[in-house]
């Protein structure tokens, strides 16, 4: 019998992938091989013209303290989302004022964003809202872009936080789902840094999926960003004094402090994930981050 060669092999496995799954499964990785939808392009444009009809969102938190509770990569299903009931559950029982972030891959597979909406009771982002996604790769797998966008309206955006008589915190939220930012996208957060880093803010904080810096290859072709946009873009978050960047897919947390900015990323709460922790950031003058294991 002659030996398989290994795009064969390659085929069989996507082929088996592709017929063995079913909308409740976590093995969603022919996601990967299947058509993903609208490009970053269209959804920062779709997105930015939400924003705008929307208006600006400005949170008053009644202080100059409050407490930030962050998670990433839930990939919940119908069946698999204990761990983000438990996360959900500490943030509504923690004392105000709070707001909370999800740094995507909020679902795992098809058709499961009925849950998520369910969990976290969602409808869409109004400046009443506390709790703030970013869309991660899963979310957009199997051209699901407009299934999620129909839920949580944008994936590009800012708000900021006041005690009421002046300005706090600004926060930044951009879409690395495809494992890239895109130039318009990029010029748009460099735009965004320059006016508003002028205005004040005690902290500054970017929010999005993929992660900065490479770990390994675990997670193929949306590992991190090409070189040429990491280097630019690590270079406009330092020079326009970012604090933190915060983001997920990784599934395993690491702290690297790059030209003055700190990035973070979180551990998974996926269920079935070794090591499921979330993250807590107690905004002051300084910013105290913890991390929580899950029992």
């Amino acid at each position: 019998m002659k030996k398989l060669s290994a795009i064969t092999i390659l085929l069989l496995c996507t082929l088996s992938l592709c017929t063995c799954t079913n909308e409740d499964s976590t093995l969603d990785m022919k996601g990967m091989f299947s058509p993903q939808g609208p490009t970053v392009k269209t959804r920062f444009e779709q997105s930015i013209a939400y924003n705008a009809a929307r208006g600006e969102m400005h949170l008053n938190m009644g202080q100059d303290n409050y407490r930030i509770y962050a998670c990433a990569d839930s990939h919940i299903t119908r069946r698999t989302h204990k761990n983000l009931d438990y996360f959900m559950a500490q943030y509504k029982a923690a004392a105000s004022p709070k707001l909370a972030i999800h740094l995507g891959d909020i679902i795992d597979a098809q058709k499961n964003f009925p849950c998520a909406d369910s969990i976290v009771h969602f409808p869409g982002q109004t400046i009443a809202d506390t709790l703030f996604l970013t869309v991660g790769n899963h979310d957009i797998y199997f051209k699901q872009w407009d299934i999620y966008r129909s839920y949580f309206r944008t994936s590009t955006y800012w708000f900021d936080t006041n005690n009421g008589s002046k300005k706090l915190d600004l926060f930044i939220c951009v879409d690395s789902a495809e494992g890239r930012l895109g130039k318009d996208q990029l010029d748009w957060l460099k735009n965004i840094l320059a006016a508003k880093s002028q205005e004040g803010y005690r902290h500054i904080i970017v929010f999005t999926h993929t992660h900065i810096w490479k770990l390994d290859a675990s997670q193929g072709h949306t590992s991190n960003y090409a070189l040429e946009e990491t280097y630019e873009l690590t270079d406009i978050l330092s020079r326009y004094g970012v604090d933190f960047v915060w983001c997920g897919h990784q599934h395993a947390r690491q702290s690297v402090i790059y030209k003055g900015v700190q990035y973070l990323v979180l551990n998974a709460i996926k269920d079935t994930e070794r090591g499921q922790s979330y993250m807590t950031a107690d905004m002051a003058d300084d910013i105290i981050y913890h991390y929580y294991d899950f029992e």
